[in-house]
């Protein structure tokens, strides 16, 4: 039922950014980082809750101290890449966060398999590429703010003249995985028309949506709202949290994050205009992609359906 009222809300958006004049830029950040705080940053401040259960679940001793140098150990160093080699912090940046995307919506698949993982992999890619190859003219100015982007200008431009034929490449690489996951595991009364056309939506929508408001819409509400409630589930077995605590905690560790991600972005003058600050706001979700995405990966190798040979 969320699936179908997120794209209902999805197809609204798209019928009064039609009907209606342009909505500006402004407009379209407020809802981005309204989008972030209530939904983006809470569905990443579990974090905690989730290794904490993990643990407890594979009877492992859990320290508080050792997850907290652990995770802010992988950040800081990811965020190091980002700053001497960030061509290749980029490009792991997106095979992570397309695995994440695609290990979050295919969550109730049996993707334990190589055929689940490439399915995985080019669902994300499919999704990323229609975000920002298909609007890389918004995307290009957002690089040329660094001087890494500066300095890689030539493929920036690259990319920007080849753009449709990589996303041609990423919708067959898509499609051929497809073809070969459902013809190749069992997949009992799973509807496969009902996924394949809430898909088309979803493409649809992100097609003509610009960036910022699409990546708002797939991100921080899809992808946030699917993480949540995965979330709430996986901490609810077992009865170790209660849906109370789990609320108390996420908002706590919420807090915390943006108390985090004022004074890093106040210290760093990142905070100039709408431009500088999504840029930053990019730059902290890819940086935070490595540490989330494997303690999710662990979560939902708990939840996900299990193929048996």
């Amino acid at each position: 039922m969320a699936k179908i009222i997120i794209i209902t809300a999805g197809i609204f958006l798209l019928i009064f950014q039609y009907l209606s004049l342009p909505i500006p830029v402004n407009t379209q950040f407020m809802i981005f980082i309204t989008g972030i705080i209530l939904l983006g940053v809470p569905h990443g401040a579990a974090d905690f809750l989730i290794a904490n259960k993990t643990a407890a679940a594979s009877k492992k001793r859990f320290s508080n101290t050792i997850f907290f140098v652990n995770y802010l150990g992988r950040l800081i160093i990811f965020a190091a890449m980002f700053w001497f080699v960030p061509m290749i912090a980029n490009f792991l940046f997106i095979l992570f966060a397309a695995y994440h995307f695609g290990e979050t919506d295919l969550a109730k698949f049996k993707t334990d398999t190589f055929a689940g993982k490439l399915f995985v992999v080019c669902y994300g890619l499919l999704i990323l590429g229609v975000i920002l190859l298909h609007h890389f003219e918004e995307v290009k100015p957002l690089l040329l703010l660094f001087k890494s982007g500066q300095d890689q200008l030539s493929i920036i431009e690259l990319i920007e003249t080849n753009r449709y034929f990589l996303l041609s490449i990423i919708a067959v690489g898509f499609f051929a995985s497809t073809f070969f996951y459902f013809s190749s595991i069992e997949t009992g009364n799973f509807n496969k028309d009902v996924f394949l056309i809430r898909l088309a939506f979803i493409l649809f929508i992100l097609f003509n949506l610009s960036m910022i408001l699409g990546f708002t819409f797939y991100f921080i509400v899809w992808h946030s709202v699917l993480s949540l409630g995965n979330i709430v589930t996986y901490l609810r077995m077992g009865n170790l949290y209660s849906t109370k605590r789990i609320l108390r905690q996420i908002v706590f560790y919420s807090l915390i994050a943006l108390v985090g991600i004022a004074l890093t972005g106040a210290a760093g003058f990142m905070f100039v205009n709408t431009s500088t600050i999504t840029v930053y706001v990019f730059l902290g979700l890819a940086v935070l992609t490595a540490p989330h995405m494997e303690i999710m990966h662990e979560m939902y190798n708990k939840l996900r359906p299990k193929t048996h040979n």
